[in-house]
């Protein structure tokens, strides 16, 4: 039988979220754990904790660990969610009951598990998938101390294991590619050219020498002695690339031969990144047979322009076919008769192929060609016996030891037979195929690399894109290609990121390396990218296009806010100090002056006495707990125009009475000062903190406590996230003992203090950081050991002068009016401070009617209840405050409405309500109920 939860049971349920409703509704009754209002406080705790957090949580309880989970762990569950609320852990995950079972087993027995990348195959959809879990299991006790549960924090780290693994083998591919390159190639590091790298191609040019780590300057004496050192220094110190074709390098590539004489195309590129240039990449190939080749073709074509000049010297050219040139030229030459036939041949022929004269002469052509390019050779056989002269074809040779030579022909008839030209293109296809399979390459890696990258052109035209950049728009190829880079739907659905993008894109055309994070909306939700454009540089250093390149940093940016969440509940762990210390200090005489103002017999003068003393104890209190809601930035700030100049010339008389007979005390207020906007409270609180602080410093030794005031003008601080403007600068400086740079870095942490426990709570520093910080300003600290501490407080300055500035004097008079000013709402859900409030508004000449909750307030509304004036706490279970005035405000506009406020910030609340904060004292209650009734007044 389901029994219904009634409202008072469902209390600690959160008022938002999918889970919160659906357990709400559930039917426990069929469970071992029962209807909810049986359930212990301990399993209300844990569900509210977890139901809150943004955290993939689950909780498990009692015998069969009963599911709950989270609506950010529902997504994990797959198609077995919504069926797994309520039911055993071991039925909804009985796939992998096996691997999880005895870490279960642990948590049960109270110790804590923790497991990171964890492997489980799981059926979610209906189907098995490998996944991979980073997760814990927490013990979660009882009231008997027993451990009753656990609770599961779980991130889905597959897609992360997955990236690993293709980024190694992009690695492990890369150093293949660099290892089979085609050419040789080597990588040179700092000013001195060190070995980095060099690839197997690089290592046989220049023989076996040891040069991994050294210098070229040690391991290559050959090369700096032929003028290649300084080649590679003038590239390093400008930044250019360094390109040549057919260069000659003499090497002794092994110790003890004759030197060699190659001929290298290579190219020294500069490789720099954002401090400049960090190395030099050499690429080449040897081209020493092309070099040959083409100097024994130069060679010919002159001795033919002379020929083709003189009769008489062509003549005796034809008598000597076999001259010079004939014997000593590298290519292959032939005569071939009309029939085909090989008449003579030169001795190129015999290192290249193997064969001589008696192998050839005499034979056809195409005997030693390879069957499937002998018919090419008879078609150009036939070209050249109707006149025709052939440029260029290819036919593949068989040497005398069986292997294929690739020969390119150049054949021209003259007089009867046909000349014909022949060099070996094997290496040089070989190349051009690898140099084809290496781009391939490259594209493949272009297109699979986990970074989005595109290219652009000067204008900002999309010319190319990856596929991870068109996954992560959900977008074709064509769909992006052709629009300028910053209307692409990559930008174009973020309000004000397309104008943004296009700014950083001129800036990159200009040459300059770009980067930004940009939080942009996209089709699969919103991701944050680590953001740059890169300026792509042609060998003469002109910009041809620049790149654009982002990485998805989103589940960075979720790990990194959830590790300050974590550490900040760390921070607040440390209360348990001096905060507490100081807490039980405060309370003693509060509790003291109530024991004796319950004592009917105690003297007046001593009643008197002890109630003043409990009042500052109050005060000193509250002062704390608004330096602990400064630190978290949630107290209810309301800035203002401030003369901050004033402001601290009215704090000198306090300081000066606080601060000891050794300490000096210097006021340094410029003049005209800016007006800036601040909360004059918090800023007295946080000046006085500093100057405190300062004092402390110097207790004992005497010294300078020095408070001045200045305008400034600052531009954009990425680092302390101040933007560019004026601002009012309050600087507290003394001459004390100093801190070191350790001290310095940890000053604005919550709690830290070099004092002892109950000697100082440690939020000082870190509350004037929070308000600074809050107001749109920062906390500038400047120490060294024995050199003293200078503070900056920089607030920003107000737009325009107030009209007239009043001096307001706090009145703490309370009038008791003898005729009623009306009815008044009450709304707080704690009984004591609903029936304080009751009693003021009671003084005040109001008739008060209370209500715990703001449904309640509203059911007594809907019964035709009409207040003038409406005073509710603002964090209540289910409806707030705020939420509470919206709906009065709907109901009876001209309803006064003041909101009691004790933690949160001013963003929760609608403009024009009256804020108070707590605690107050009656006057402060007074004056925020006048402030409210004369708003109310003025919108009539």
């Amino acid at each position: 039988m389901n029994v219904p939860a009634t409202a008072e049971s469902l209390r600690f349920l959160p008022a938002h979220g999918e889970l919160a409703g659906r357990i709400a509704a559930f039917d426990w009754s069929t469970t071992p754990l029962g209807p909810i209002a049986d359930w212990p406080q301990s399993l209300r705790t844990t569900l509210g904790l977890m139901l809150e957090s943004r955290f993939a949580m689950c909780l498990c309880w009692g015998p069969e660990l009963t599911l709950f989970y989270n609506d950010a762990y529902a997504p994990f569950l797959g198609a077995k969610e919504p069926r797994a609320l309520g039911r055993p852990l071991q039925a909804v995950w009985s796939e992998v009951w096996d691997d999880i079972q005895p870490l279960v087993a642990s948590a049960m027995r109270g110790t804590a598990t923790w497991h990171e990348d964890m492997p489980l195959t799981m059926e979610r959809h209906g189907y098995p998938e490998e996944t991979y879990w980073t997760f814990s299991y927490t013990p979660v006790r009882c009231e008997r101390d027993q451990v009753a549960g656990f609770l599961n924090i779980a991130t889905d780290a597959t897609r992360k294991v997955q990236n690993d693994r293709r980024l190694r083998a992009d690695v492990e591919q890369l150093g293949r590619m660099f290892d089979q390159a085609p050419g040789f190639m080597a990588m040179l590091k700092s000013p001195e050219h060190v070995f980095q790298y060099v690839n197997p191609n690089y290592q046989r040019l220049v023989g076996e020498r040891e040069l991994l780590g050294r210098r070229v300057a040690d391991a290559m004496p050959d090369a700096v002695a032929q003028g290649y050192l300084a080649l590679l220094d003038e590239a390093y110190r400008t930044g250019l690339a360094f390109t040549a074709e057919g260069a000659r390098y003499i090497v002794q590539a092994t110790p003890g031969t004759a030197s060699v004489e190659r001929y290298l195309d290579f190219v020294f590129q500069p490789i720099s990144d954002e401090t400049g240039v960090i190395g030099i990449f050499v690429q080449g190939f040897d081209v020493t047979a092309r070099r040959l080749a083409d100097l024994a073709l130069r060679a010919r074509e002159t001795e033919l322009r002379a020929i083709n000049s003189d009769l008489e010297q062509q003549v005796v050219a034809r008598a000597r076919d076999r001259s010079l040139t004939w014997q000593v030229t590298p290519d292959l030459l032939a005569v071939i008769d009309p029939d085909g036939s090989i008449e003579s041949v030169n001795p190129a022929w015999t290192p290249l192929l193997g064969l001589d004269s008696g192998d050839l002469v005499g034979r056809c052509w195409w005997d030693h060609v390879l069957e499937d390019d002998q018919a090419v050779t008879r078609d150009v056989l036939a070209s050249l016996r109707e006149g025709r002269p052939v440029r260029s074809f290819e036919n593949r040779w068989r040497t005398r030891a069986g292997n294929l030579r690739t020969l390119s022909w150049v054949a021209t008839p003259e007089g009867g037979r046909f000349y014909c030209s022949a060099r070996d293109v094997t290496d040089i296809k070989a190349a051009a195929e690898a140099l084809a399979r290496s781009q391939a390459q490259l594209r493949v890696l272009f297109e699979t690399s986990y970074q989005l990258q595109a290219m652009c052109t000067l204008d900002g035209t999309l010319t190319d894109a990856n596929r991870t950049v068109l996954d992560a728009l959900g977008a074709e190829f064509e769909d992006v290609v052709g629009r300028p880079l910053w209307s692409t739907p990559w930008f174009s659905d973020t309000p004000g990121m397309s104008g943004h993008v296009r700014t950083l894109f001129l800036r990159a055309v200009e040459g300059e390396t770009v980067r930004d994070e940009l939080t942009v909306n996209l089709p699969t939700g919103r991701r944050i990218y680590d953001f740059s454009l890169r300026p792509i540089h042609d060998a003469a250093g002109q910009i041809i296009s620049v790149v654009p390149e982002a990485i998805d940093t989103t589940e960075r940016r979720n790990a990194e806010a959830a590790l300050r969440q974590s550490q900040k509940l760390e921070a607040m762990g440390q209360l348990t100090g001096g905060v507490a210390h100081d807490f039980n200090n405060l309370l003693t005489p509060i509790v003291t002056a109530l024991d004796l103002a319950s004592d009917p017999d105690a003297r007046a003068e001593r009643r008197t006495r002890m109630l003043d003393v409990a009042r500052r104890a109050a005060d000193r209190a509250a002062t704390l707990v608004q330096r602990l809601l400064a630190f978290a930035r949630r107290q209810p700030l309301q800035p203002v125009e401030v003369d901050v100049g004033q402001l601290v010339t009215g704090m000198a008389d306090l300081i000066e009475s606080s601060k000891g007979p050794r300490i000096q005390m210097v006021l340094d207020i410029a003049s005209p000062l800016a007006p800036a906007i601040a909360d004059p409270n918090q800023l007295e609180m946080a000046i006085l903190n500093l100057s405190v602080n300062a004092c402390d410093a110097m207790r004992g030794q005497g010294g300078v406590l020095t408070l001045a005031v200045r305008n400034a003008h600052a531009e954009a601080d990425a680092a302390s996230g101040l933007a560019a403007g004026d601002y009012v600068v309050v600087t507290v400086a003394d001459t004390g003992h100093g801190m070191d740079e350790a001290t310095r870095q940890r000053a604005i942490e919550p709690f830290f203090s070099t004092k002892g426990v109950g000697q100082g709570t440690g939020l000082g520093l870190s509350m004037a950081h929070g308000v600074a910080s809050q107001l749109g300003g920062r906390l500038c600290i400047d120490s060294d050991p024995g050199a003293g501490t200078t503070i900056e407080f920089w607030l920003p300055v107000a737009q325009a002068r107030a009209a007239a500035d009043a001096d307001v004097n706090e009145d703490t008079t309370v009038s008791n009016p003898t005729e009623s000013r009306g009815t008044a709402l009450v709304v707080d859900d704690d009984d004591a401070v609903r029936m304080c409030t009751a009693d003021a508004l009671d003084d005040m000449g109001y008739r008060v009617v209370e209500a715990g909750s703001a449904e309640e307030a509203l059911v007594a509304l809907d019964g035709g209840l009409a207040p003038v004036l409406m005073v509710t706490d603002h964090l209540m279970p289910g409806m707030s405050g705020a939420e509470l005035a919206r709906a009065v405000r709907l109901r009876l506009p001209a309803t006064a409405v003041v909101i009691v406020s004790g933690y949160t910030g001013m963003t929760d609340f609608d403009p024009g309500l009256t804020i108070l904060g707590k605690p107050f004292r009656q006057h402060e209650l007074m004056a925020s109920v006048e402030a409210a009734m004369a708003a109310g007044s003025a919108a009539a």
